[in-house]
């Protein structure tokens, strides 16, 4: 594999985070998918088979944790349900500080671990009639309402488009892998629109009614620019969002979004279990 810090698309400032990894015996056989769990979904990384762990808080030049409650802030990697996994246990967020590029801090790692298949997990808002709280909802587009894109900057990328198109970002036959995912352990995933607002405030009703008729059905504070990031890279991505509340309630609360997804954990470990043992062997 070419080594991936020796490419001018490489932010040089995650360089020593990957020789740590690498190290640490990391990459040594290539992850087949890089998974990212968001909010009440940190247990799926138990799961994982003989891992090799690493905090990100022990990873040189890598952004600090802002200590989000739900999130661990871990890398493991090791056979999830029999694939070779990359599991990122918490995730960066543009409310906590960090600089555009550092929210997608993650996906860089993951590529230059060689993984080339991203699954992006969170729990989201519901703002379609059909997508109460429980519910599932597979991400096939999004609208990035952050005001922030990790490609700004003047470490751009190089030798890939300067102005990478977005129109496939969530890869159609994953999406379909993972919607057939769903079937097979009975549950029904909706094709949906993630809009991603900067929080961390909530939603107000007069902006959830904005982002309907944006065409969002359901609105976060993640995921899309790690997406960008991945599919800028040549990444495939899906995502899954866990609808814990509904968006612009005066009852929404970080505590609910944790407890709704502690509640649902094992159902959305279900989808990805069969999700993974599609794709391929450890």
């Amino acid at each position: 594999m070419t080594d991936a810090t020796q490419h001018p698309a490489f932010p040089q400032d995650f360089v020593p985070a990957l020789a740590h990894l690498k190290r640490r015996g990391f990459g040594e056989t290539l992850p087949a998918v890089a998974l990212i769990l968001g909010s009440g979904f940190g247990d799926v990384e138990q799961e994982v088979v003989g891992p090799l762990r690493c905090p990100y808080s022990d990873l040189p030049g890598f952004p600090r944790p802002a200590g989000t409650a739900g999130h661990v802030c871990r890398v493991s990697q090791g056979a999830l349900w029999g694939t070779n996994a990359l599991v990122f246990r918490g995730r960066y967020h543009a409310y906590e500080g960090h600089a555009p590029r550092d929210l997608a801090a993650c996906v860089w790692v993951a590529h230059g671990l060689g993984a080339r298949t991203l699954v992006v997990t969170n729990a989201a808002g519901g703002i379609r009639q059909d997508l109460p709280p429980g519910s599932l909802m597979a991400i096939r587009d999004h609208i990035n309402l952050m005001g922030v894109n990790p490609l700004v900057g003047p470490q751009r990328l190089a030798g890939a488009s300067a102005f990478p198109p977005m129109g496939a970002a969530y890869d159609a036959g994953l999406r379909g892998r993972l919607l057939e995912a769903g079937r097979g352990v009975g549950e029904r995933l909706l094709p949906g629109v993630y809009a991603a607002v900067l929080g961390p405030s909530f939603e107000t009703p007069a902006e959830v009614e904005m982002l309907r008729r944006l065409g969002a059905d359901a609105v976060g504070m993640s995921t899309i620019p790690e997406v960008i990031t991945g599919s800028a890279l040549g990444m495939r991505a899906c995502g899954l969002s866990l609808i814990t509340n509904r968006a612009g309630s005066a009852q929404d609360s970080h505590q609910q979004v944790l407890q709704v997804g502690t509640e649902n954990a094992d159902r959305v470990a279900g989808v990805l279990k069969a999700l993974l043992q599609n794709l391929g062997p450890a």
